[in-house]
């Protein structure tokens, strides 16, 4: 059976722009996406910008989470685009423009200071997504209907090990080898799918803060969903693209639990001690999940951009590692998996050895 061809996001966003648009002169500037299948444009007509999101499939606005967590969000005052108008039809999202300056790129040129005043706002800004706990259950928003439960949490390891240890690596591990790491794994999603959950961002780092008109904004906010109070705080600080000294992680760390704790008491944790062992686990997590993702987007999209990124997440991995006693496993192939990516400096054109797996 033949099926009509989708039509193109170029396409969607003519029809869009022809509906919502006067027929003054319009310029577009296709922008740099992410790892997702949306695309993203710059609308220019007359003095004003916008940007437009296409998305792959049309979808209903009254059920479509980056509406619902944009306004959970705005109503909280946490700084994030303002939605100008949704097209169901065209898949279409018309959004405030807050400019191309991400704070990955700022921290290339800024000092020190700014750097510590800006890591300053993002962690507050992390309490303040966690405070919208309550809203997002009165509202019923989306945000609170999702969870970093144990379906989601081990669908994450099993990504990793699907996308980097077997496509892009091709790890030579036995069946019974793979049974036995994935269930470490499992109990590590297991601990942390049973501590007391809050509002997360659910992919909260450098590229996804933007510095505009003086302030930090936040964006890509629609998988927000609820987990634990360490998550966007290990993506934050364990965040590959912008690749932190051990000393900074540590001093950021200190702050985030001050700002947790004067905000939440003991709510959440009982000890800095309880706190500090769930951000290892937290990290162990969800820097394994982005290796999945970095692999995922070469072996199965042909896209290489977030290569470079992979050996500082395995090493930020394996620090956090040597803190937790009891995932001997998954230490070893985290160490295997650095190997590999130090005696190859071009996966792509490079065939790998086959290393000795000892578990």
């Amino acid at each position: 059976m033949n099926h009509a061809p989708l039509p193109r996001p170029t396409d969607k966003l003519t029809a869009f722009l022809s509906d919502h648009f006067s027929p003054e002169p319009i310029s577009l500037e296709p922008l740099l996406g992410d790892a997702s299948t949306r695309m993203y444009f710059r609308i220019r007509q007359a003095e004003a910008t916008y940007i437009a999101a296409v998305y792959a499939e049309p979808f209903d606005a009254k059920a479509w989470a980056y509406v619902d967590v944009t306004n959970l969000f705005q109503e909280a005052g946490i700084p994030v685009p303002q939605v100008l108008a949704v097209d169901e039809r065209c898949g279409v999202v018309l959004q405030q423009d807050i400019g191309d300056c991400r704070l990955q790129d700022a921290l290339l040129t800024e000092p020190e200071l700014t750097r510590q005043v800006d890591y300053d706002i993002a962690l507050r800004l992390i309490v303040d997504i966690q405070k919208t706990t309550p809203i997002a259950r009165a509202k019923d928003s989306i945000a609170w209907q999702q969870a970093f439960d144990d379906e989601k949490l081990f669908w994450e390891m099993s990504y990793f090990f699907r996308n980097y240890v077997e496509r892009y690596r091709q790890l030579p591990l036995s069946a019974e080898l793979e049974a036995l790491t994935l269930g470490e794994l499992f109990a590590l999603t297991y601990r942390l799918a049973r501590v007391p959950r809050v509002v997360c961002h659910r992919d909260y780092h450098a590229r996804n803060l933007m510095r505009h008109a003086g302030r930090l904004w936040v964006i890509d906010h629609q998988d927000a969903r609820l987990g634990p109070a360490t998550y966007d705080l290990a993506s934050l600080l364990g965040d590959p693209y912008a690749a932190l000294e051990d000393d900074v992680q540590a001093a950021f760390k200190e702050r985030f639990w001050e700002l947790h704790s004067a905000a939440f008491g003991n709510q959440y944790y009982a000890s800095q001690k309880q706190f500090e062992h769930e951000y290892q686990l937290m990290l162990v997590q969800r820097l394994l999940k982005a290796v999945g993702t970095y692999a995922y987007q070469f072996a199965v999209r042909s896209n290489p951009v977030y290569l470079g990124y992979i050996p500082i997440a395995l090493r930020t991995t394996a620090k956090a590692l040597e803190r937790i006693a009891d995932l001997p496993l998954t230490t070893r192939l985290v160490q295997l998996a650095l190997e590999c990516e130090a005696k190859v400096a071009e996966p792509a054109s490079v065939e790998l050895p086959t290393p000795a797996l000892e578990l």
